[in-house]
């Protein structure tokens, strides 16, 4: 496994409550469709639940005050209408 699909997993422990929330209850069973090597498996076994959870929630709450973006295409037609 390259270290971006291992950081792919760690990405989604973070945005994906029903993902963290499955690994934090069965670890195994949540990596077990992720193609990881044993060693990376065991890393993150070892991680910090505590710290995982409150890193997740200030992205969450990070990410719930961002303003939501519109696409290019769709900014672009709706600013002739100036909406």
């Amino acid at each position: 496994m390259s270290a971006q699909q291992f950081e792919s997993v760690l990405a989604r422990l973070y945005v994906d409550e029903a993902f963290l929330t499955s690994f934090l209850v069965d670890p195994a069973s949540a990596l077990a469709n992720d193609d990881l090597t044993d060693d990376e498996i065991k890393d993150l076994l070892k991680v910090d639940r505590v710290g995982l959870v409150m890193a997740a929630e200030s992205f969450r709450r990070k990410r719930a005050k961002r303003p939501k973006r519109r696409s290019g295409f769709l900014r672009r037609f709706l600013s002739r209408f100036r909406i």
